[in-house]
């Protein structure tokens, strides 16, 4: 067997990868609960996080520097994983980050604040019904009045057909030997020895072919802590919405954006049928059986006025008024906003003109929704359908929720970033292969950066006479002041 946690049964013998999760972010998690109805967060003033289980503490790190003003806590049973944090932390300068090198029960014991932000990825599925219990404690006791909760978790009915493949894994690599990632390498080799088509499961399902090729492309490391654990359960997402009411958890929404807009998502057919039945909780449902969704990246609230379990809301007229307070902007190039977006189920066009006055509004940064409605809503335009529009925008990716409005001055004698902006951008030169995650307060999370946009940057920075890279002054990663 692989080595695991007594507590939990998370392999711990070999760490996760590193990766980064921009749907981490308070601003990003803030934008999904307003959508769904909740109040807004005051992400300009304090408030204190806690990322459950947190890894290599990649988003959380990242996130403390674009939030200074944050208290920032990871916790996570592997000592690998807090030393690399901690390290990350060290070199770009970020000291509103507490470690916790401990279990989720451990952590009951301590004396910790509220919080407003307690996120988990990669966790629910992959932990046992204990762990899960102790997490709905941490929920219960720590988790402030109207604080937002993040859960990603393998969810039905996407899983029905690949969920005995995991299970043949798991044998296979019992049955090998050597660390726990020769054995995931062992027991994908396996597999694709057996997936032919004389074994009828695989005739049977011709999309697991296409997931064991995936796999057999995948690391071992991931691979291991995706499948090898003791504990791996795939949910209903209506069960999970129970769970959370347990805690005094209301849904709000979802941080995969594009889910919480049924247009981008559903043909007419689908739509009206789900619209047929009887309550919200069968329509949350029936939703997941349509797309027939896989993984989701649910958002909770604890709401005070009673309404557990259940989606939360506000009267129409405060929910709009919240919503169009919200910043919303442009991560990418501006000349890359086009007539023609993918959704999920297909393409969406908009009017040339929409798009070429959007582009000259997001050239100044991070704008409040509202006031693009109110900049674009001129002659023959509709202010509710271009509403709608920038909304669909965001859901596709072509815009991004931020934490605050503004953008690049370029008056004042001093060119800089701050300094954890300036480490991230010297890690990202000094690496050509993988871009870096460099935290912007404008934006509220990391934005990727390659070497070369990194290098003009820290030549900027350094007085060279040339002008900043644009993007990054746009999205403040650049200060002109």
């Amino acid at each position: 067997m692989q080595a695991s946690d007594p507590f939990s049964g998370y392999v711990s013998d070999v760490t996760f990868p590193d990766r980064f999760h921009k749907e981490l972010s308070p601003a990003w998690l803030n934008y999904a609960s307003v959508l769904g109805g909740a109040r807004p967060k005051d992400l300009g003033g304090p408030f204190r996080y806690l990322d459950l289980g947190c890894g290599f503490a990649h988003s959380t790190v990242v996130n403390a520097a674009a939030f200074p003003h944050g208290q920032f806590h990871a916790c996570d049973l592997n000592p690998a994983h807090i030393a690399a944090a901690r390290q990350r932390a060290a070199r770009l300068g970020v000291g509103n980050v507490v470690f916790h090198e401990a279990s989720f029960e451990a952590l009951l014991e301590q004396d910790l604040p509220p919080f407003d932000f307690i996120v988990m990825h990669g966790v629910y599925s992959w932990v046992d019904a204990d762990v899960r219990r102790a997490v709905s404690q941490l929920l219960a006791r720590r988790l402030a009045d109207e604080g937002l909760v993040y859960v990603s978790y393998n969810c039905e009915p996407g899983w029905s057909s690949e969920a005995p493949l995991r299970k043949l894994m798991l044998e296979l690599a019992q049955a090998a030997r050597g660390s726990t990632e020769s054995r995931a390498s062992s027991a994908i080799a396996a597999m694709q020895a057996l997936g032919n088509p004389s074994f009828r499961y695989f005739r049977d399902n011709p999309n697991v072919a296409d997931a064991l090729a995936a796999l057999a492309k995948s690391p071992p490391d991931y691979v291991a802590h995706e499948f090898l654990n003791r504990a791996w359960a795939v949910h209903y997402s209506v069960d999970v919405i129970d769970q959370m009411a347990e805690a005094g958890l209301s849904y709000a929404g979802s941080a995969t954006l594009a889910d919480n807009h049924p247009t981008l998502l559903l043909d007419r057919q689908a739509a009206e049928a789900i619209a047929a039945l009887p309550n919200a909780r069968l329509r949350h449902l029936a939703e997941d059986f349509a797309v027939n969704r896989r993984f989701r990246r649910d958002v909770f609230v604890r709401d005070t006025r009673g309404t557990r379990g259940t989606r939360a809301g506000q009267p129409p007229a405060d929910a709009l008024r919240h919503l169009e307070g919200l910043a919303i902007g442009c991560v990418a190039e501006v000349e890359r906003i086009d007539t023609r977006v993918t959704i999920p189920r297909g393409a969406m066009s908009f009017q040339a003109d929409f798009i070429t006055d959007l582009r000259a509004s997001m050239q100044q940064g991070a704008v409040r929704i509202g006031d693009i409605v109110a900049h674009l809503g001129g002659d023959n335009r509709n202010r509710r359908e271009i509403l709608q529009n920038l909304l669909f925008l965001v859901a596709s990716g072509v815009l991004s929720p931020f934490a605050q409005t503004g953008g690049y001055s370029a008056t004042g004698p001093r060119r800089a970033a701050s300094p954890a902006a300036a480490a991230a951008l010297a890690d990202s030169a000094d690496d050509a292969t993988t871009p870096a995650f460099v935290p912007s307060e404008l934006l509220g999370t990391g934005l990727a950066v390659g070497a070369e946009e990194a290098a003009q940057a820290l030549r900027w920075i350094a007085g060279e006479a040339m002008q900043p890279p644009l993007r990054l002054a746009r999205l403040g990663v650049l200060q002109g002041t």
